[in-house]
């Protein structure tokens, strides 16, 4: 049995005696309970920066076995993807067209994106979504956060809710694709008003859509609190263990459109006679976090955060016909013949540690003011090596053999201030100004292309001030401007030398918008511009070390509007949608194209192209019918039995940001059907059964893909290369799609006690 199981016996063993023998309770669900964590990278009702609320709730409502992006499908101008196409293992998202390093993603304000790449592995930690209190995804720069700036979006996971009544959930989950899902929590409640343990264990299973393409997850969150008059404490481990069969090469174009081979998966299929069964992703993340919060005089509060996060994996493949010379093995002879390559297993490792603090310092002594000092300190130490573990010729091959290694660390710190003041009834206004500093240690290349150890200096100042006006008790509006930066990624240092390093990116973010609150309906506008100035994209351009990098685009913008309404037609009926258009535009670019003929690269200049990944049109739409229902007055919970009906459009993308069609991603609609049922006086406090009918029109669509242009004249490469594709002329490409589910089901029954 694995740790996580373990674990899990120990909480049941652990918590149970303590929920069914505690006697005394806090029952007093006070405000003091809802802020054990100051939030200070969320923002309010009130604030000028559009965002989307998921409470718990209605996290609860929708959480089966996906993950956190496909929960989040709903917000404004989001497009999910899950490389399986079933919404389990690697998956992600993208905001107005930011991919995942583009996305600040925390867990009580502590940082969760990866140091070097900067993006969101949400595999790494299965099931975060069942210990949400709330999630919190905010639009465009949005507030001073922690970790790599956001330029698309921030996404804010509060666990810090602490529930005064003593609880048990057990929950189970079975749908297609061989999906299942065990998960158990439980808490104490809070014993003799001061103390609260709680704890949640969840496995998780499914074969994919695409072939081969399983995942084996498990993950554990274990917490503890203690409150006093003027003082909490909050201590939060979680551990998470992910086995992914590869399916990150995505489907060949010419697969990809047929109904058989769809789900091909080229993954492992290097070895003869069949696809090598470890092709694999192993990787196991724990993190401890620390929240002390401090209520002083005068107003004052503060807080200090503490965090470790240890991480630890592979990924396996196996891979045909590799030179010696590549692994540092010296080719050896048969009689007369010297043999050069062979076939190998090889791991590529990463090893690394983060950790650091934060803290708050909050005062709310001057009634309509809240001024906050905050900042954080934050460290990653990376190792990444690999070994080759088996080859098929072994002669001169020393057992598990390391063929390279390299180390990274990043410092990261910030200081931030931030003013919120209500200037008049009607008036409020904001000012938040951070200053932060990076400095990366890496191997690199220096002028004479040798490898050598480096590092890079950033200093950031990113200012965001807004408004939002009340012009009656129903209609408010609001005015925000904010200004990001973003340091390039490990790849980005790693693969050039110090001439031809990329410069870091600058957004300024504008948002201009209008909100109506009523008691039975809602709704909001949102416009934004979006300014920037070198970001970071692919051109195919080669440097001077031979590889493919992302190069400086001087000039691009995205702009658009964000529309978002929902109303109660009566007590058992209601509405809800959104729509965002937007343009997103690069005003100028050069393309580099490999020339397979003259090994040279041959250039295209393109104007007014398209941002790649950022459809013009993302709507959403929702009906939820009460069809059955009723309040009980002894209890806090609802008998009722609801339906949901939901569809999604997402408009044409492109791979690359040059407009061309034969490398896109059709427009698609898809569309879920879900059932809620909710019984009490069955077993325990109530059972919940969820019934879903996802994509259950069976639309066929991609939501991710990738794409490589070259020139070639003397090789026509479509009959041996799947992934060819021919554009005109002497002009193909490469591409790969991540074809997403059709028609899928999934059964969800969980039982509160």
């Amino acid at each position: 049995m694995t740790c996580v199981v373990k674990c899990w016996h120990f909480a049941f063993l652990f918590f149970t005696p303590i929920l069914v023998f505690s006697q005394q309770t806090d029952t007093l669900k006070s405000d003091r309970l809802k802020e054990v964590v100051i939030q200070t990278t969320r923002t309010g009702s009130n604030s000028p920066i559009p965002h989307t609320n998921f409470k718990a709730e209605q996290i609860e409502q929708n959480l089966q076995a996906q993950d956190i992006p496909m929960l989040l499908s709903s917000v404004p101008s989001l497009v999910e993807s899950s490389d399986a196409g079933s919404g389990i293992g690697y998956t992600g998202l993208r905001i107005r067209g930011s991919d995942p390093t583009r996305v600040n993603v925390t867990i009580n304000g502590v940082p969760l994106n990866d140091s070097e790449s900067q993006g969101m592995y949400w595999v790494d930690l299965p099931d975060l979504a069942a210990s949400a209190s709330e999630i919190q995804v905010q639009r465009g720069v949005g507030n001073s956060t922690h970790g790599a700036g956001a330029f698309g979006a921030t996404v804010n996971i509060d666990l810090s809710n602490i529930d005064a009544d003593p609880e048990a959930v057990v929950s189970s989950t079975i749908g297609s694709f061989g999906t299942r899902k065990l998960s158990a929590k439980t808490g104490t409640g809070l014993m003799n008003g001061r103390w609260h343990f709680s704890g949640r264990a969840s496995l998780i299973h499914s074969d994919g859509y695409i072939d081969r393409a399983s995942a084996d997850l498990q993950s554990l969150h274990l917490s503890a609190a203690m409150l006093r008059d003027r003082q909490s404490l909050q201590v939060h481990l979680l551990s998470g263990k992910e086995i992914t069969y590869q399916a990150w090469n995505g489907v060949p174009s010419q697969y990809v459109n047929d109904e058989v081979l769809r789900t091909f998966n080229t993954a492992g299929i290097e070895q003869p006679g069949g696809p090598y069964k470890d092709e694999v992703d192993n990787y196991s993340q724990q993190h401890l976090l620390g929240h002390y919060k401090l209520l002083l005089n005068s107003g004052l509060s503060l807080q200090v955060n503490g965090h470790y996060t240890k991480g630890a994996g592979y990924y396996e493949q196996y891979k045909a016909a590799q030179f010696y010379g590549d692994y540092g093995f010296t080719p050896w002879r048969i009689a007369d013949t010297s043999i050069s390559n062979t076939d190998l297993v090889r791991r590529l490792w990463l090893d690394n540690d983060f950790y650091g603090g934060t803290f708050a310092l909050r005062w709310q002594a001057v009634k309509g003011t809240d001024l906050m000092l905050g900042g954080g300190l934050n460290r990653y130490d990376g190792n990444h090596f690999g070994e080759v573990i088996w080859t098929e010729n072994p002669v001169g091959v020393p057992k598990d053999f390391e063929y390279y290694r390299n180390t990274a660390e990043k410092l990261d710190g910030n200081v931030f201030v931030k003013l919120e003041q209500k200037v008049s009834e009607k008036f409020r206004g904001f000012v938040d100004l951070q200053a932060r500093i990076v400095e990366y240690t890496f191997q690199g290349f220096d002028l004479a292309l040798n490898p050598t150890d480096q590092s890079v200096r950033h200093l950031f100042f990113n200012p965001k001030l807004g408004a939002t006006y009340s012009i009656s008790d129903k209609w408010t509006g609001y005015g925000y401007f904010g200004i990001a930066h973003r340091e390039p990624n490990r790849d980005d240092y790693t693969q050039s030398s110090p001439d031809s390093r990329p410069k870091s990116e600058q957004l300024a973010d504008t948002e201009l918008g209008i909100r109506l609150v009523k008691e039975d309906y809602q709704f909001s506008a949102n416009l934004f511009w979006m300014q920037y100035w070198n970001q970071l994209a692919l051109d195919g351009q080669i440097n001077k070390v031979g590889a493919y990098i992302r190069t400086n685009i001087p000039d691009s913008y995205r702009a658009g509007v964000e529309l978002e309404g929902s109303t109660s037609l009566n007590q058992r009926l209601s509405l809800h949608g959104n729509l965002a258009l937007s343009q997103n535009k690069v005003k100028s670019f050069t393309e580099f194209i490999d020339n397979w003929d003259t090994w040279e690269q041959e250039t295209v200049v393109h104007t007014n192209t398209d941002l790649a990944f950022s459809p013009g049109v993302i709507a959403n739409a929702g009906i939820m019918a009460t069809i059955w229902g009723k309040q009980l007055q002894s209890s806090e919970f609802a008998q009722q039995i609801t339906v949901s009906l939901s569809g999604k459009y997402v408009g044409k993308q492109y791979l690359d940001n040059t407009s061309n069609d034969l490398t896109s991603l059709p427009a698609y609609f898809t569309s879920d059907l879900r059932l809620n049922m909710d019984f009490t006086g069955i077993i325990g406090k109530k059972i919940s059964l969820i019934l879903a009918l996802n994509n259950w029109l069976d639309a066929k669509y991609s939501a991710n893909g990738w794409t490589y242009r070259y020139i070639s004249g003397l090789y026509d490469a479509r009959a041996d290369d799947p992934y060819a594709a021919v554009e005109s002329g002497d002009v193909y490409h490469l591409a790969g799609y991540f074809p997403q589910a059709g028609r899928n089901w999934m059964a969800t029954v969980k039982i509160t006690f």
